[in-house]
């Protein structure tokens, strides 16, 4: 993030705790001091302590951080609230050593916002402690930049009774990790680079009342890197090929169109513009009594129309997921269970006369669009911040090439993940995760013979006021990330000033 837009977010931030001051039953002001360290053998720290929690803990094995937050909210009336926080790290032996993880205003009003800065964003359906996350928008990147509109969580559509409830988000950012795709790529083993590229993102979910016996819901989320600049060696020089980010560009963003003459203007990556990725959603749920609900879902992705056709065959992240509401300790509070494919890919075949010149391109009659490369791209080499994929870790994301190669070797997998939490205490609870999977490399670049990996967690979290400890054992065994064994303790502590 810039200075100005720094600085601009530190005096809203300023003006909205002024402001309060003179009613601080409309004010709060609170603060976060957390402390964490990661120490055990292998060249990572263990996959399921690293993933899906935002890139804040470093990837590297041996590392420790240090991270303060303070939080500002602002309640002007039943229906209006401002809100912000900034909150920084400072790492050690990882993968980013001092840098903002958040930074963000919030304005609401009764069900909506509207928000500008980064921001850890919870996912909208997937279970963010137990699930091993959303196609397009997880848990497992830094937060990247952006402004937009949407819902807090869902918002019941009125004059029906209850009966129909939506949730949606629409926004553009901007890639900050520029710095990191220019030292992967004179360090690593790269045909080229991108920086300054944008972000679009946005999603719409509406289900029934989750209140009745029986529920449903169906929804989709899209995301899309365009804008940007391109460089690769050519004839031992370096080129640049930049993509336009003017109004129309953003506009192109929304839905994927493309360039009809790309062969003819050298820009094969114009197929479609961007680098979209998508997943559609349909789940349903069963109220078994008002304290346990258990839940079925598909998460399908797709990168382009084969996908939304289901021309993919079994990909996608099938779930069960079961809720515990009920009040007290509870020894099981929820459980989740995923088997997750990304092998089909519609198929090992793109064929389509648009890749040719004429006359050959007028003599090809059939069109195969296979080969949807989930994540990876021409142009942008990957969905990726920070090394990170913002999607579901269970594919090996950018940062795990030890050769600093920007692209994902290894989206064809299959993959089963356990989830399940509780308390054992009043004051101390548990988490255990744990997944398998194999993988095939890509469509491109197979491997021989297929990786594969074992990874699990065992965390037990004690709280104590404001105080909160926990600590945490997990290893990776396998060819993907090696054997990795790591012990993690982490403090935290809450604190309120207004």
């Amino acid at each position: 993030m810039t200075n100005k837009y720094f600085y601009l977010i530190l005096a809203l931030l300023a003006h909205t705790s002024v402001a309060g001051a003179q009613d601080s039953l409309g004010t709060h002001i609170t603060y976060d001091v957390t402390a964490e360290t990661a120490v055990g053998t292998g060249d990572y720290t263990a996959f399921q302590l690293a993933t899906n929690r935002h890139h804040a803990l470093g990837t590297r094995s041996n590392t420790a951080y240090l991270r303060g937050a303070v939080n500002i909210e602002h309640v002007f009336n039943k229906n209006w609230k401002l809100s912000g926080a900034v909150d920084a790290i400072g790492s050690l032996h990882a993968d980013h050593k001092v840098y903002l993880q958040q930074c963000y205003v919030n304005l609401s009003w009764k069900s909506f916002f509207l928000e500008a800065g980064s921001r850890e964003q919870p996912q909208v359906v997937r279970d963010n402690l137990l699930s091993s996350g959303s196609f397009v928008k997880g848990t497992n990147a830094k937060p990247i930049p952006q402004v937009h509109v949407g819902t807090n969580g869902f918002w019941t559509v009125p004059f029906t009774k209850k009966w129909v409830q939506i949730n949606f988000d629409f926004g553009y950012g901007k890639f900050l990790d520029n710095h990191f795709h220019e030292r992967q790529f004179n360090e690593g083993n790269n045909a080229r680079y991108t920086k300054g590229a944008y972000y679009h993102q946005k999603h719409l979910y509406i289900r029934s009342n989750p209140d009745k016996p029986v529920f449903v819901m169906v929804g989709i989320e899209h995301a899309v890197q365009f804008g940007g600049t391109m460089y690769k060696y050519e004839n031992g020089e370096l080129v640049a090929k930049k993509k336009p980010a003017n109004l129309k560009a953003f506009w192109r963003a929304i839905l994927p169109t493309g360039d009809s003459q790309y062969f003819e203007n050298e820009a094969m990556e114009d197929w479609v513009y961007g680098n979209h990725i998508g997943v559609m959603t349909y789940q349903i749920g069963w109220n078994i009594n008002q304290d346990h609900q258990v839940q079925a879902y598909l998460d399908n992705p797709f990168e382009d129309g084969s996908g939304v056709r289901k021309g993919n065959g079994w990909d996608g992240l099938w779930g069960l997921q079961y809720t515990n509401k009920t009040a007290g300790r509870q020894y099981v509070r929820g459980a989740v269970f995923e088997y997750f494919q990304s092998t089909n890919q519609s198929g090992p075949i793109h064929w389509d006369g648009g890749d040719y010149p004429e006359p050959i391109r007028s003599q090809i009659k059939d069109k195969v669009t296979g080969v949807d490369e989930y994540y990876n791209h021409s142009f942008y080499d990957g969905y990726a911040y920070y090394g990170m994929t913002p999607g579901n870790a269970l594919i090996p994301s950018p940062i795990y090439n030890k050769d600093g190669y920007l692209a994902y070797r290894d989206n064809r997998i299959k993959a089963w993940h356990l989830g399940v939490n509780g308390e054992i205490t009043d004051r101390l609870s548990y988490l255990v995760k744990g997944s398998y999977r194999e993988g095939w490399g890509t469509y491109y670049t197979p491997l021989q013979p297929k990786h594969h990996s074992f990874d699990a967690m065992f965390q037990g979290t004690y709280q104590l006021g404001p105080w909160q400890f926990s600590a945490a054992y997990a290893f990776d065994k396998g060819n993907i990330y090696g054997d990795c064994s790591t012990f993690n303790f982490k403090i935290n502590f809450h604190g309120k000033i207004l």
